[in-house]
């Protein structure tokens, strides 16, 4: 979420129909990339000269350019000059911080990943983490002394609850409580952004990975933790302070328990974390393994590791169908380090999610069904490409229009 929550209050309707006719002409060159002026005026129900004063601030922002000239329309119209984002035009900083590293990239605005760098951390203590993310943005803009100066903002996650005003009230695997990361940046003059790291690849799947407009999605980050976003109209669902989607503790099974320990509890994330998963495999095993063990194991068909992954993924699908009774999102996606492990178990997904609604219909990895399941593409650059998105997605968000009212 943005430090600075609130938009600057708009002192004229004609400064908010501005931006958001900013925002439209910008939202639909994103998804149809080389239209003429002439045809944003259809599309957009704009005049003509509108569009013109609007694309011509827009041409000297930097935000689109000018591409080849049309042929004349058979009805004997007037050739046109296609317009397109600049991918130039301007860069997104993205981080993530987390408990044993912290990744930085720059997107620019084509939404294409420009530079990466990642780098373990001895420590995660507040001043520590900021001190090198500090420097890992200016090492990337070292390597691209445009995206300085086009720079946009920078977008933090972090695996933790935030509240509205993008304090961090709880990070477990930081060892972070009431931690407010602003006054460790204030060497950077740009809008800054901090948000939870499930919520931000809710923003990258919506954004980058193919939906549409109207979607309502729901993101489910599957690695160390366990965390949720949900993304509706384009807007992330934050419920009344900040902290909704906070999955970890659902109840999946209160009958397991492993006693002798009190370490392993019925819970969503006990169950369906890397610890949980992990911790299975010892129990069954007696055994303590890394991931990628586990993960050659399974492609050995290793009979523990069958089993293991077997009942993670039932328990997976009854904590993903508590999810749908309440919220039905359109599509879902599972994110994170374990994200490799759901086409595994998409036999029991598909056993407990199909016909789970009221109608008899359910949930399918079917890129025609309704309502859709997937796998994300962007692997463990989701966080950090996420906080880039948290900027890259003010610039194509309409106005809140209850400002008019202030």
């Amino acid at each position: 979420m943005e430090t600075n929550l609130r938009q600057k209050p708009l002192t004229t309707d004609a400064s908010l129909l501005k931006q958001i006719n900013f925002a439209r002409i910008l939202g639909l060159l994103r998804y149809h990339p080389r239209l003429t002026r002439a045809h944003i005026a259809r599309r957009t129900g704009l005049t003509r000269s509108t569009v013109t004063v609007i694309t011509t601030e827009l041409i000297a922002a930097g935000l689109i350019r000018e591409g080849q000239e049309t042929a004349s329309t058979p009805e004997g119209g007037r050739p046109g000059v296609e317009l397109e984002l600049n991918p130039e035009g301007a860069f997104f900083i993205g981080a993530a911080i987390a408990d044993e590293s912290i990744q930085v990239v720059e997107l620019n605005l084509a939404a294409q990943v420009t530079h990466r760098v990642q780098i373990p951390i001895p420590n995660t203590d507040p001043s520590s983490v900021t001190q090198h993310l500090i420097e890992l943005i200016q090492h990337l803009w070292q390597a691209n002394p445009q995206g300085k100066v086009r720079s946009r903002g920078i977008g933090i996650t972090v695996p933790g609850s935030l509240n509205r005003e993008g304090i961090v009230l709880r990070a477990p695997r930081l060892h972070w409580q009431q931690v407010d990361l602003r006054p460790y940046l204030k060497v950077f003059d740009l809008p800054l952004f901090i948000e939870n790291d499930a919520n931000a690849g809710a923003l990258v799947e919506m954004y980058l990975g193919g939906s549409m407009p109207g979607h309502s999605l729901l993101y489910l980050f599957l690695g160390v933790g366990i965390g949720a976003g949900m993304v509706l109209n384009h807007r992330l669902f934050r419920g009344a302070g900040g902290t909704a989607c906070e999955v970890s503790d659902l109840m999946i099974d209160p009958q397991v328990a492993d006693v002798a320990q009190r370490e392993w509890s019925g819970k969503f994330e006990a169950l369906c974390s890397k610890d949980g998963l992990l911790q299975a495999y010892h129990h069954y095993s007696g055994e303590w393994i890394d991931l990628d063990t586990l993960l050659t194991r399974l492609e050995q068909a290793e009979a523990i590791a069958q089993t293991v992954v077997k009942y993670w993924g039932i328990y997976l699908s009854w904590g993903v169908r508590g999810l749908v009774g309440v919220l039905n999102p359109e599509r879902i996606v599972f994110g994170g380090q374990l994200a490799v492990l759901v086409p595994y178990v998409q036999h029991q997904l598909d056993e407990v999610l199909q016909g789970c609604l009221p109608d008899g219909s359910g949930y399918r990895f079917d890129r025609t069904a309704r309502f859709r399941l997937a796998v994300s593409k962007f692997g463990g650059d989701s966080p950090a490409i996420g906080g880039a998105v948290l900027v890259y997605q003010s610039l194509f968000q309409m106005p809140d229009l209850l400002l008019l009212h202030q």
